[in-house]
C-alpha cells in the first residue's frame, strides 16, 4: 500500500517513544520522557546514546520492524550506530510496500500485540482528520508509536497536509510561546490537567484533542475558561482502531461512520469490504443507533495518565514482597487532581510497619512495575 508516505523526522519520532517503550516493556529499563523525548537521529543506539546492550538492540530492532510489518533482519544485521540509520531503512521499506501495523498496548508486560492492515490505519486516520479542519496546525504532546498516537499526530496530519510540531519537551512557557491562533493541541487528559494549571497563555481558536482516558466536566470547565476552544476526545483503543469522537464532555461520543452499532456489539465496516465485529472494552450507555456514553472498564482495568492498569494484577506483584503478607490496590479520585493508586498491605508479624518500611516497598516496586502502575500511597491495614 502506498497511501503512507512518512518523513525521516517522523519515522525517527516514532522510534524514539518506541525504542523508550520497548526497553521498559521487556526490560525493565524506565528513560524519563524529557530524556528519550529528546533522542535525535544523531543519537547513538550504544555508547553516548541509548545505551543498549546487545540484547535490548536486538529487541528494539524487532520491535522497530514489528511495528511496520517488517522482517527484523535488515536493522538487525545492518551497520546501523544511530536512531537515524534504523529510520532510513524503515522508511525506505515502508515506501516501497507497507500492508500493516503492529501495536502493543499501554499495560503490563505480557500484553498480547494486534496487528492491523494498512488499510484499517489509513481509514482510522481519515476519520481523525475530518476533526482537524480549519486547523493549522498539530502540537504533539504524545508518544506517536502507538496506535492513536500515531493515527492523530503522523497519519491523519500528513492527510491534511498539516505541519506537525513535537512538543514533548516543552516546558510550559515554551508552549505557550510556541502557540498559535489556529493550532490544535494533541494530549492525554493527564497531561492536559497539568497544562492547564500551569501555561501562562494560550491563544485564541486553539483546539484540544485528547484520548487514552475520559476528560472529565471538571477539566474541561478549568480549560475552557483558559481560553481554548473546543475540546475534541477520542475514543478508541489498540485492539479496535479509533472508534468515536465527542465535542463536549456533556455530551455522549458519536461513532465514525466506518462504525455501527448491532446490539451490544460494533460492527466496523473495513476498507476491503469485509466487516469485523468487537464488543467494547469498556461498559457503554446506547443512546440511539450511533451515539453512547461511558461506563467503566469491563475488565477491571483502570487509567492512570492513559495508561490502562489493574490494580489486582499490581497487588499480585507487590505481595511477593518478602515482609508483605497480602495487598490490595484501589484507585483514589480527586476532583481536580491526578488519579493515583493507593496500595493496602498486611505485613508479617516481625516486620515494622513504618515509613522506613514504605520507602522500601515503593523502592521494590520501581523494579517490578512500570511507572504508571506504581501506587503513589502506601498503607499498612491489619489483617482482620
Amino acid at each position: 500500500m502506498k497511501s503512507f508516505t512518512f518523513t525521516r523526522d517522523q519515522v525517527v519520532q516514532i522510534l524514539t517513544s518506541l525504542i523508550a517503550d520497548e526497553l521498559v516493556r521487556r526490560h525493565a529499563r524506565y528513560t524519563e520522557s524529557l530524556m528519550h523525548s529528546g533522542w535525535e537521529a544523531s543519537t547513538p543506539l550504544g555508547d553516548g546514546g541509548v545505551e543498549m546492550t546487545p540484547e535490548q538492540r536486538n529487541g528494539c530492532a524487532a520491535r522497530a520492524a514489528e511495528l511496520f510489518g517488517f522482517d527484523a533482519q535488515a536493522l538487525i544485521e545492518g551497520e546501523a550506530r544511530c536512531i537515524g540509520d534504523w529510520a532510513d531503512v524503515l522508511q525506505s521499506q515502508a515506501e516501497e510496500e507497507l500492508t500493516s501495523f503492529t501495536f502493543y498496548p499501554h499495560t503490563q508486560t505480557g500484553e498480547a500485540a494486534t496487528r492491523h492492515s494498512a488499510d484499517v490505519i489509513f481509514q482510522d486516520a481519515a476519520a481523525v482528520a475530518s476533526l482537524f479542519a480549519g486547523r493549522r496546525r498539530v502540537v504533539s504532546m504524545v508518544a506517536p508509536h502507538a496506535l492513536l498516537g500515531l493515527t492523530s499526530v503522523v497519519v491523519a496530519p500528513n492527510l491534511q497536509r498539516i505541519p506537525v510540531l513535537d512538543a514533548r519537551t516543552k516546558s510550559p512557557d515554551e508552549l505557550s510561546a510556541l502557540l498559535a491562533f489556529g493550532d490544535l493541541v494533541v494530549a492525554t487528559p493527564t497531561l492536559w490537567r497539568y497544562l492547564a494549571e500551569t501555561l501562562p497563555t494560550i491563544p485564541s481558536n486553539v483546539v484540544a484533542l485528547s484520548y487514552g482516558e475520559t476528560l472529565t466536566m471538571d477539566l474541561a470547565q478549568k480549560l475552557r475558561q483558559r481560553g481554548l476552544g473546543a475540546l475534541r476526545e477520542l475514543y478508541g483503543s489498540t485492539e479496535t482502531g479509533v472508534v468515536a469522537w465527542r465535542d463536549s464532555q456533556s455530551e455522549p461520543f458519536v461513532l465514525f461512520d466506518h462504525w455501527k452499532r448491532e446490539g451490544e456489539a460494533l460492527i466496523r465496516n473495513r476498507p476491503d469490504g469485509q466487516t469485523a465485529i468487537t464488543i467494547p472494552m469498556d461498559e457503554v450507555t446506547w443512546e440511539g443507533k450511533q451515539s453512547f456514553r461511558l461506563g467503566g472498564r469491563r475488565d477491571g482495568a483502570v487509567q492512570i495518565g492513559a495508561v490502562n492498569v489493574y490494580p489486582s494484577q499490581i497487588a499480585d506483584v507487590i505481595a511477593k514482597h518478602p515482609a508483605i503478607v497480602s495487598c490490595s490496590v484501589r484507585l483514589s479520585r480527586r476532583p481536580g487532581q491526578l488519579d493515583r493508586l493507593i496500595a493496602d498491605m498486611v505485613v508479617h508479624t516481625d516486620v515494622q510497619p513504618d515509613e522506613d518500611m514504605a520507602w522500601e516497598v515503593d523502592e521494590w516496586c520501581r523494579g517490578q512495575l512500570r511507572p504508571a502502575e506504581r501506587p503513589r500511597i502506601y498503607r499498612f491495614v491489619s489483617s482482620d
